[in-house]
């Protein structure tokens, strides 16, 4: 059964158009080819560059206030239980739990 449709195939390759190329094929690819840059060799110090500015930071007042940001929450959410309690030193965090009466 393979062999009916592979004789069938050639036949349908054998009798189907061919059409020629056009004349000035070549010249056209040549032409085409010439204005297209060609890639260059660069130094060390250029593709550092390009490097560094394909990964650009956001503003600068962003990111402190990410930092910030994320700090605060950081801070906040360490539970005073997991701190050491050190006989003198203060944190952060002790304005949160203050031992004094109301006014």
């Amino acid at each position: 059964m393979s062999d009916t449709k592979d004789e069938r195939l050639e036949e349908l390759l054998r009798s189907r158009r061919f059409e020629p190329a056009s004349p000035d094929l070549e010249e056209r690819i040549i032409l085409k080819a010439q204005s297209i840059p060609q890639n260059q060799p660069i130094s060390l110090i250029q593709w550092m560059k390009q490097l560094f500015a394909e990964f650009h930071l956001p503003k600068p007042a962003y990111v402190l206030a990410g930092t910030l940001a994320l700090g605060f929450v950081v801070g906040f959410y360490t539970p005073s239980d997991t701190i050491p309690d050190d006989a003198g030193a203060v944190h952060v965090q002790s304005f949160l739990y203050a031992d004094e009466e109301p006014l």
